[in-house]
């Protein structure tokens, strides 16, 4: 290629779409197919770890559809790595199959050539195989020059499997392989987020202009109606308390955990909240009431900050049910005005279904019990705050 830099040290767009389209140009000039929708980026950066200006260049450039990666979400062993989809572009687990530059000779293996010969007959090479109904293997050119080592490995490795199992091996092209996991594997398209900071791999293919200092070190998660607005104004007014900057549709609400802002990666998220001038003493918060119901948003936070305080409000629940109903009223929601709060509450089954979802954004709510169970699993109780909003 005309060019095998690193997307992540591309801190500007236009100038890695500029050094793609240099690298276009000389595969066009040399023949070399240019519509393949599939793409790997040098050395695993950008892909994971989300670097947002690969995504981009690669659509504008190249019409990228798929690309893969080992990093996500860096499990071992590496059977157990999963896929999903970002900017709707599929990216799928790549499995290691211990080829890499320096490996290029058969004697040179490391470990010698019978640590070679186990990994495919019966070890790790064939259980990766075996475990997954889609394998993506990936090793340099030069391993199928000189003595032909990725050649051996990979001819050696279908024969065992097909010797000694009833499995039949077939590959397909690279969209249509994509399609065909996520068919497998329909709830895998979603992220799960991680802090690139937590792995040293990661951070070394992250962007050298970002920082983890701009993720919350605790939360307000709701519910909506029980006093977290005034906290949220309380805890602003201390001169070492920072909060994220308001959201255009949501206000002082990020709405990042609970709602499909979350696709947009963890890069959107942290433009939100400033660069602490000391990251010793500054506390970075969010407050997003509607966390505190959410389904996903627990495992989300746990998996982006692990570490993270969270803070809850609770009222009684028939007077939250009660705030609720009459907010919807005063901000002009035209179901509300059509029942009375008894009216919502004791709908049944077969009340109009505008009635039953006011009634379940009323009550849902407010099962207190249910939803800090749900925190429960993922976060210790002693990260959680209760408090007692009356």
């Amino acid at each position: 290629m005309w060019s095998h830099m690193q997307p992540h040290l591309f801190h500007n767009e236009s100038s890695l779409v500029e050094q793609m389209f240099l690298n276009k140009k000389f595969a066009l000039e040399h023949g070399i197919p240019t519509d393949m929708g599939y793409a790997v980026a040098p050395h695993h950066s950008g892909v994971y770890p989300v670097h947002v200006q690969l995504y981009e260049a690669w659509k504008k450039v190249w019409n990228i559809k798929i690309t893969s990666t080992e990093e996500y979400p860096h499990l071992k062993p590496a059977r157990y790595r999963r896929g999903f989809i970002h900017k709707n572009i599929m990216v799928l687990p790549r499995q290691t199959c211990g080829l890499f530059t320096h490996t290029i000779f058969y004697k040179d293996y490391p470990g010698g050539p019978k640590e070679l010969d186990k990994s495919i007959q019966g070890g790790e090479l064939f259980f990766t195989v075996v475990l997954n109904p889609i394998s993506i293997f990936m090793t340099h050119l030069s391993n199928y020059g000189n003595d032909r080592l990725g050649l051996y490995t990979f001819v050696n490795l279908a024969n065992f499997v097909q010797t000694w199992t009833n499995l039949r091996l077939q590959t397909l092209p690279s969209v249509q392989l994509a399609h065909k996991y996520f068919e497998l594997f329909p709830d895998q398209k979603d992220p799960l987020w991680q802090n690139p900071c937590d792995d040293k791999r990661h951070r070394d293919i992250w962007s050298k202009e970002k920082t983890c200092d701009r993720l919350p070190k605790f939360l307000v998660i709701g519910p909506q109606k029980t006093g977290t607005t005034a906290l949220y104004l309380f805890l602003v007014m201390h001169p070492s308390i920072l909060s994220n900057s308001p959201s255009p549709k949501t206000f002082e609400e990020v709405q990042f955990f609970n709602r499909n802002n979350y696709h947009r990666g963890i890069d959107w998220y942290m433009d939100f909240f400033p660069v602490p001038s000391n990251v010793t003493t500054d506390f970075l918060f969010e407050k997003s009431a509607n966390y505190f119901y959410s389904e996903e948003a627990p495992k989300r936070v746990a998996s982006l900050v692990p570490k993270a305080k969270i803070i809850t409000i609770l009222i009684d629940p028939s007077d939250r049910a009660y705030s609720w109903y009459q907010h919807q009223r005063s901000h002009e929601d035209p179901t509300a005005p059509k029942f009375s709060f008894y009216e919502v509450i004791s709908a049944g089954p077969w009340a109009p279904s505008e009635l039953r979802t006011l009634q379940k954004r009323c009550l849902v709510p407010r099962w207190y019990a249910s939803h800090i169970e749900r925190w429960l699993v993922y976060f210790p109780p002693f990260q959680l705050l209760i408090i007692d909003g009356q």
